[in-house]
């Protein structure tokens, strides 16, 4: 029976390497979306179509819980199960606490951690219907470090934790659920997209992470039956310096 991928934020940035590996490994994608542009759109497409699956774009503001129902339930039509939900989507933005407002604060966690409860809480009938199912959501250094000029995106990564390991409690034991937490990753030809670099003398490997890093952690966890409510460090060395 075909392999099924729900994937959010999985049309750019890293969210497009997630979804380039899934495809080279046969499974047929669900990549819900909502602010790439038609050209990101276009490159991650012209990929997919090399590959011998079947993948839809489905484009929804996931703070808007009813827009995010109804787009999981066009995608149960599409596909009828899923056997893998990667939780990618999220927002940061360097801020001084006193500049922080109410609408940035509730955007931040309305992106970052509430759709990604409801996204598993919609998805949950669809996944019920696979042999194997496994959630893998992203969480950050943010949400381990005292990040003071990120405190909306870092509460939201810390929340993201801890909804992790409630998840792998409850959802067991049909469900595994665990998290990885890039450090600073670098992505060829798109480095303005990384909010601020950590300086190499504090990370022990003495160097940033690629795309590739992220993708060894998350083959790791796809393969690893008896792993759940783990959060998967990958920050060459940052979390003990």
């Amino acid at each position: 029976m075909e392999k099924v991928a729900l994937v959010t934020g999985g049309v750019r940035r890293l969210g497009r390497f997630i979804s380039y590996h899934l495809a080279e490994n046969g499974y047929n994608l669900a990549i819900i979306y909502n602010s790439s542009s038609k050209t990101e759109l276009n490159k991650t497409s012209a990929f997919l179509k090399t590959k011998k699956i079947k993948f839809i774009f489905y484009k929804c503001d996931i703070k808007n819980l009813s827009s995010l129902q109804k787009t999981i339930q066009k995608i149960g039509n599409d596909y009828s199960k899923i056997d893998i939900l990667i939780n990618n989507s999220g927002i940061i933005k360097r801020i001084d606490f006193n500049k922080i407002t109410p609408q940035l604060f509730d955007d931040t966690i309305n992106t970052n951690l509430r759709a990604m409860l409801f996204t598993t809480q919609y998805c949950l009938p669809l996944l019920n219907k696979s042999k194997l199912p496994q959630i893998i959501n992203f969480a950050s250094l943010g949400g381990l470090l005292n990040w003071a000029n990120y405190i909306p995106y870092s509460v939201s990564k810390a929340g993201v934790i801890k909804l992790t390991q409630l998840l792998a409690k409850a959802l067991a034991p049909k469900i595994r659920v665990n998290a990885i937490a890039p450090g600073t990753i670098i992505i060829k030809d798109e480095e303005a997209g990384t909010p601020q670099k950590t300086p190499l003398e504090k990370i022990p490997l003495k160097k940033y992470g690629e795309p590739d890093d992220i993708i060894s952690a998350l083959k790791y966890l796809l393969n690893s039956p008896y792993i759940t409510g783990q959060v998967i460090i990958v920050d060459g060395g940052r979390m003990i310096n």
